[in-house]
């Protein structure tokens, strides 16, 4: 009897899909010069009713439900599974779409394939199910000179004249396979155990040893701070579209950018902590905070902390790029952390990545660096691969800390908007100063940084602000000379005027901003659209010989066009002209600023038709920017414009 029973837990671990849900095992022939798929999928299915969807173009030529005829209608299946589960075979084949700049759903051409999970590519579970991410195993084959990649652990490889074929192995519920190919040259490093790869395309072999170097690196930096490394290794793919993704175990670059340094201070780090936070442990939606927590905690333990590696100046400038960001958020299109899911625009992004890392910025400080490690670590033992929300890491926290952080994850994660704080008044009280601060409504519960400067140094102070207002005295160990309300942004809060100078997103992230083209001929055309790519949305485009101020004198501006007719137009509405520091540099000119009466004003002079085109790609990630001079599609030089004077400091000098 034991005999059996071993025998048959030895099955049960075998085929993990059979006891525990969806498996698929999938034969994969692909061809991406021919945009040609065909798959077989042996599917076990757990009992019950389902409904299996394929993407358009994906013709079923067979389907049988242990061994008999399933009926299929268009590109669904339909299926029910009698008790103790079942197998569903299915053939299939079809014509992938070409793939393009714009490809988001998958697609193959001379480049390359690009087959995503969730995507349609392999039998899906119809949006709504509530279906575990399947188990698999995916053998695929692909013809010369291409080589294939797909998430999951490699488990044997062959190369041969005709091509290349692998075998990619998943056990665990991570979510459906994506898949890959291009004409990529491999580079392999074993690392503690695990594989780590370049799938790059020729002239990126210079980069190989930056990239794998650095993959190590990461990996044993996270895993000592979180806890093992969860998948069998890393791999790099150079991608033929303009994206930077994360897969489990993979990342997917542009081939484009992969060479720039911010690729590999920035970009690929955070793909890296996303195998923990988004692939390891998933966002689910249970609880009573939905939301995507993953981008926001990835974004401070990977961008953050790099900029905290670099010294606390690059850390505050960080913090203040959030709050700046937030600055120019205009109130209709701000959000509730629980509303966020996925970045769709760069006003998703600045709530549902700044405004989250600002969140697990000011939770560290609340509860202590030691509390915060020890809760991320209890929330990767307790939640890996499993789905889990801001209620989990609540939880964590709590256990950690011993404290109870309800109220603060409550009103940062419903609540839309931001505190503003008023230094209501200040006065020097012998060694000691006394201050009055106020918030704007309603209030939160805020624990405030304040820095006072003596004749003997600076002192770091904390105040507790509950309500809208409170009063204190801070007793300092020498005379104050200054004092100074959250120097170092340390709080998500709007910024005190004079905190935040005019940049891009002032008004490109404004649906009201009127758009003037000033300009002619193909220059006027070329003007248009890059009006359309700065709107994060419908431009509203006004004809230059309309611009004599009938448009709503509160909306933001633009004035996009060749240099001479930027400037007459700027004169005849008696708005600001190009700043001097900025005249005959570059092909192309960019500067914002503000009318006396607070109005954003952004102006792109080019000298040009082809200097506007070429802005077209690279300006739209340049909001942070106050002015830029581009030699054709490069930014040569860029910067912000200095802050005024803040209202939270005073002197006593």
């Amino acid at each position: 009897m034991r005999t059996l029973l071993l025998a048959l837990c030895g099955i049960l671990a075998a085929a993990p899909g059979w006891a525990a849900g969806l498996h698929h095992d999938l034969t994969v022939t692909l061809d991406p010069a021919a945009r040609r798929l065909e798959v077989e999928d042996q599917l076990r299915l757990p009992a019950g009713t389902h409904r299996l969807r394929l993407a358009p173009g994906l013709t079923v030529g067979e389907a049988l439900l242990d061994g008999k005829p399933v009926a299929v209608r268009g590109n669904a299946v339909p299926v029910t599974v009698p008790e103790g589960g079942g197998e569903l075979r299915l053939r299939y084949a079809g014509v992938l779409p070409p793939l393009t700049p714009e490809s988001r759903g998958g697609g193959g051409g001379a480049e390359g394939a690009y087959l995503p999970a969730g995507t349609g590519w392999i039998p899906t579970p119809e949006s709504g199910a509530s279906v575990p991410p399947p188990s698999w195993r995916l053998s695929v084959r692909v013809p010369a000179p291409f080589v294939a990649v797909a998430t999951g652990r490699l488990v044997e490889e062959i190369r041969d004249g005709a091509g290349y074929a692998a075998i990619f192995v998943e056990d665990r519920n991570v979510e459906e396979p994506s898949l890959f190919a291009g004409p990529w040259q491999v580079t392999e490093r074993m690392h503690n155990g695990l594989r780590l790869r370049t799938y790059f395309h020729p002239e990126q072999a210079p980069l190989v040893d930056d990239y794998l170097d650095l993959s190590a690196r990461t990996i044993d930096a996270q895993a000592a701070r979180i806890g093992a490394y969860p998948f069998a290794g890393f791999a790099v793919l150079s991608a033929p579209l303009p994206v930077g993704l994360g897969f489990p175990g993979q990342t997917y670059i542009g081939r484009s950018v992969m060479p720039l340094p911010f690729i590999r201070a920035q970009s690929l780090p955070h793909e890296i902590l996303h195998n923990w936070w988004g692939n390891g442990v998933r966002v689910g939606e249970g609880g009573n905070w939905p939301g995507n927590w993953s981008e926001g905690l990835t974004t401070f333990m990977a961008d953050y902390a790099a900029a905290e590696a670099r010294g606390e100046d690059a850390a505050q400038g960080m913090r203040l790029d959030w709050l700046r960001d937030y600055a120019a958020l205009p109130a209709g299109r701000d959000s509730a952390l629980t509303d966020f899911r996925v970045k769709v625009h760069d006003a998703a992004q600045i709530v549902g990545y700044g405004k989250a890392a600002m969140l697990f910025h000011m939770l560290r400080a609340e509860i202590g660096a030691e509390a915060f490690d020890t809760g991320i670590r209890r929330f990767w033992e307790e939640k890996r691969f499993q789905d889990a929300g801001w209620d989990d890491l609540r939880r964590a926290f709590e256990a950690a800390s011993g404290q109870d952080l309800g109220p603060f994850f409550e009103q940062w994660l419903t609540r839309v908007g931001a505190p503003a704080l008023e230094l209501a008044g200040a006065k020097r009280d012998g060694n000691g100063v006394a201050l009055t601060l106020r918030q704007s409504g309603p209030a939160y519960g805020l624990t405030v940084p304040v820095e006072v400067q003596t004749v003997a140094g600076t002192e770091h102070h904390t105040l507790r602000l509950d309500g809208r207002e409170a009063s204190v005295t801070i007793r300092t160990a020498a005379t104050p000379q200054a004092l100074s309300v959250d120097p170092g942004f340390g709080l998500f809060r709007r910024l005190a005027p004079g905190e935040a100078p005019p940049t891009l997103r002032d008004v490109t992230l404004d649906h009201a901003a009127t758009m003037i083209v000033a300009a002619d001929g193909p220059a006027a055309e070329a003007a248009r659209a890059l009006a359309g790519r700065l709107a994060d949305g419908k431009p509203r485009i006004a004809p230059a010989d309309s611009a004599d101020g009938r448009a709503d004198p509160a909306a933001p501006l633009a004035v996009i066009g060749t240099a001479g007719e930027v400037d007459r137009i700027l004169s005849r509405l008696g708005l600001p002209p190009m700043p001097d520091s900025l005249k005959g540099r570059g092909t192309a000119r960019v500067w914002t600023a503000r009318t006396p009466q607070g109005r954003p004003l952004l102006a792109v002079a080019a000298d040009d038709a082809a200097a506007l085109q070429a802005l077209l790609r690279p300006l739209p990630h340049y909001g942070r920017q106050s002015w830029l001079v581009f030699e054709g599609a490069r930014a040569v030089d860029r910067g912000v414009w200095p802050a005024g004077d803040s209202p939270l400091r005073v002197s006593f000098e």
